[in-house]
């Protein structure tokens, strides 16, 4: 495997990771539907970047 396939399967594990850090049920429970998409998707970037803004 070369070392281009292995970094990207890397940051999806890490993506993963997160995102199953975030489906908690006081999260699940208390966003919306459209609400919880962007909430993850920046819980998922500060995990990453330490920066939501970024």
């Amino acid at each position: 495997m070369s070392n281009s396939n292995s970094a990207t399967l890397g940051i999806e594990l890490l993506v993963e990771k997160c995102r199953n850090e975030f489906r908690r049920q006081e999260n699940t429970n208390y966003y919306t539907q459209d609400d919880y998409k962007e909430a993850e998707r920046k819980y998922v970037k500060f995990c990453l970047n330490g920066d939501v803004d970024r």
